[in-house]
């Protein structure tokens, strides 16, 4: 083999050497910084959720519930909470919770994804007319003290108990399902403690 040879030979080899750190370098760093980028989404132990206060205004009705992070990193929540009623007594009729608003106190929002940082604060509400089907009045049957909440998107699957109560002004407490029609709007979940209003 002679010098030209050799030379040649020993060249590609070089060449092959820096493409190939090169390309590892490359892949290496854009994994990095993918992940860095990339928020979990939250955990259902880490969280807990509470009543807002209510607003009124002539018939519509709003509740918000705060969704609060009580982990110790950022965490994600996305989409439509889901709900089941319960009243003290057998309920007269079915209640549904519906992916719209119900009242005129919250409008409707985008699904967004919203990011949770360490004791930060999303909220959903739940939205009702109030005035309807009162030949039920008011006993055990229609008094829906609370309700059981699952939130999309996290793990393990969990169900929290969100409860109505008085606060020490006298409002708040137990909502008359049959006052509203047997139906209540939800928003998507929503960053802060109320979902926005008109």
């Amino acid at each position: 083999m002679n010098c030209v040879s050799k030379f040649t030979r020993i060249l590609a080899i070089a060449v092959g050497v820096v493409a190939f750190s090169c390309s590892s370098a490359g892949i290496f760093v854009g994994s990095s910084i993918a992940g860095s980028a990339t928020v979990a989404d939250c955990s259902s132990g880490v969280l807990s959720l509470k009543v807002g206060f209510s607003q009124a205004s002539a018939g519509n009705e709003g509740t918000p519930v705060a969704i609060t992070n009580n982990g110790s990193s950022a965490c994600t929540l996305a989409g439509y909470p889901s709900a089941v009623a319960h009243t003290e007594s057998a309920s007269p009729r079915p209640v549904s919770f519906v992916r719209r608003p119900r009242s005129l106190i919250y409008v409707a929002a985008p699904v967004r994804t919203v990011v949770l940082a360490p004791k930060g604060t999303a909220s959903f509400g739940i939205s009702y007319v109030d005035g309807r089907d009162q030949q039920y009045g008011q006993g055990k049957r229609c008094s829906m003290n609370y309700v059981t909440i699952q939130l999309p998107r996290i793990a393990p699957a969990r169900k929290f108990r969100v409860a109505f109560r008085s606060g020490s002004d006298g409002f708040g407490g137990a909502i008359n399902e049959c006052f509203a029609g047997f139906e209540f709007g939800l928003t998507p979940i929503v960053k802060g403690s109320t979902p926005p209003g008109p």
